[in-house]
């Protein structure tokens, strides 16, 4: 996730600002934008493990990692969809 959110704030999807939780960055995210929607279940599922409401299962992380994977990818595409 961490590494996903760098790639966001790198490419200028996201606000860089250390004080916002993960649920402040998402809602600066406009929910029309396509990373919105691959970033909302990011967050969720983030914020579950880390606060200790779930553990994940194998199924979980292995879904997780692809999650991660399509949200690098398509913040990439966004911003060189993006330049001229």
């Amino acid at each position: 996730y961490l590494s996903a959110l760098l790639t966001l704030e790198k490419n200028g999807l996201v606000p860089i600002d250390r004080s916002l939780t993960n649920r402040e960055v998402l809602g600066r995210v406009p929910a029309t934008h396509p990373v919105h929607a691959h970033l909302q279940p990011v967050v969720d599922t983030f914020d579950d493990v880390w606060y200790g409401i779930h553990e994940p299962d194998g199924q979980t992380y292995t879904a997780y990692l692809h999650a991660i994977d399509e949200l690098e990818s398509l913040a990439q595409r966004q911003v060189q969809e993006a330049q001229p």
